[in-house]
């Protein structure tokens, strides 16, 4: 018979971390699910259609890495999207979505200010020749 106590440990080693967002994995059911979902739908209930589950408190307090029921709460996706810090999101990517580093060398800031791999844009045109950074 396993003991509770054996959870944490058993657990951990079926956990993967996304080194990007630092959101935490787990197998549950078959799939892979997100912790803090699979320990909502455990305590709370299911996550009603539409919704997203979201790290915080009735504070304002921000917890990402947490999984404690207290600090989760169900909100519509539009609701999330508006509450998410898109700035530091980006800021953490360390690759662009084809695998490229954004390294000072191969990347530069577009016209929005957002991010952009050379590398990439190279392919996409054609030609070496990509705007620098002013």
């Amino acid at each position: 018979m396993e003991k509770p106590g054996d959870l944490p440990r058993r657990r951990a080693g079926k956990t993967k971390v996304d080194t990007e967002t630092g959101c935490r994995h787990v197998s549950c059911e078959g799939k892979t699910q997100l912790v803090h979902c699979v320990v909502f739908r455990l305590s709370v209930g299911e996550i009603p259609e539409g919704f997203q589950v979201r790290h915080a408190d009735p504070g304002g307090r921000h917890f990402t890495l947490g999984c404690d029921p207290d600090h989760l709460e169900a909100v519509p996706k539009k609701e999330a999207l508006r509450r998410r810090d898109w700035e530091s999101a980006r800021a953490r990517r360390t690759h662009c979505p084809h695998g490229h580093a954004y390294t000072p060398e191969n990347s530069y800031p577009d016209p929005r200010g957002f991010r952009q791999c050379r590398t990439c844009h190279s392919e996409r045109v054609g030609s070496p020749r990509v705007p620098r950074a002013v």
